[in-house]
């Protein structure tokens, strides 16, 4: 069967879907982050309870996060727009991994048939482009424009009560967070610490990173998501971790950025890009709402 045929078959399921009140989940995986991604007509009457319900390993399907795309006028330059929800049902503004499982996800629902394209998020327009394609549902890479870093704020051991901390930085990427460089990379307490530096950034709250810079061009990671909880990458904080290096004068302007859950590539210049594999893993047809 052709690619095109396939492409159109999947449309009409799609819509059939949507008609019974119903709505299809496929679920993508990018560097150890698992999203729940539904291409809609408009949003859904309760997104936060659909991602709630869904993202739970137990009794959902079990993700990080829910990204809904609905359509743009005809005049818009974007392809979709692009909504998020983490797994505790809170919005978010910014994801580097979902944005390039959603990237996978447009190309396999027939929403779009560009290797390079735009999608509108609450931070503004971003570029993603896929490099390369294995299978239709299979592993894609794909590089998705971040966006600009500014760095909030450094900061020195001594304003932390933990006395591993050497030093840290608040950057903001489009959505907040704390990179942290301990003595302990593997061991250091990652969780308790982050709720502590959580709640101190309310109500918006804040991701916290832990950093370890091997050499030039390669730095490890550690991630803590607000909304989620310990995860096994994440994009935008991978993109935050490679700019404050280079900061740091520890880094050059390419930097892979090796989590749990694998390793990405950081393109730092006016806008950070991200680039690595975004794998199909399954698909769920599930109540709408």
């Amino acid at each position: 069967m052709r690619l095109v045929e396939i492409l159109l078959m999947k449309s009409l399921k799609f819509l059939i879907i949507c008609e019974t009140g119903q709505m299809e989940l496929t679920r993508h995986q990018g560097l150890g982050n698992v999203f729940l991604i539904a291409l809609l007509e408009e949003l859904p009457e309760d997104p936060s309870g659909i991602a709630r319900k869904y993202c739970d390993p137990i009794n959902g399907i079990g993700a990080d996060g829910l990204i809904i795309g609905t359509p743009l006028s005809e005049n818009s330059d974007s392809v979709s727009r692009f909504h998020l929800f983490n797994k505790d049902g809170g919005s978010a503004e910014l994801s580097g991994n979902g944005l390039r499982c959603f990237a996978q996800a447009l190309f396999m629902g027939s929403k779009t048939s560009k290797s390079v394209f735009n999608v509108e998020t609450d931070v503004g327009s971003r570029c993603i482009k896929i490099e390369e394609t294995t299978a239709i549902e299979n592993e894609f890479t794909v590089a998705a424009e971040v966006g600009k870093a500014s760095l909030i704020e450094s900061l020195k051991s001594d304003q932390f009560e933990e006395s591993q901390v050497l030093r840290a930085a608040k950057v903001d990427i489009g959505n907040p967070h704390l990179v942290v460089e301990v003595e302990n990379f593997d061991d250091f307490p990652l969780e308790g610490f982050a709720v502590i530096e959580n709640k101190k950034a309310a109500p918006i709250g804040i991701n916290v990173h832990l950093i370890k810079v091997d050499d030039s061009s390669n730095i490890r990671m550690r991630h803590w998501e607000r909304g989620v909880g310990i995860t096994e990458a994440c994009g935008t904080g991978a993109c935050a971790g490679a700019f404050v290096a280079s900061k740091w004068g520890q880094t050059e302007s390419m930097v892979n950025v090796h989590m749990p859950g694998g390793s990405g590539m950081v393109s730092i210049g006016q806008s950070i890009t991200l680039s690595g594999p975004a794998t199909f893993m399954d698909r769920h047809t599930v109540n709408n709402g």
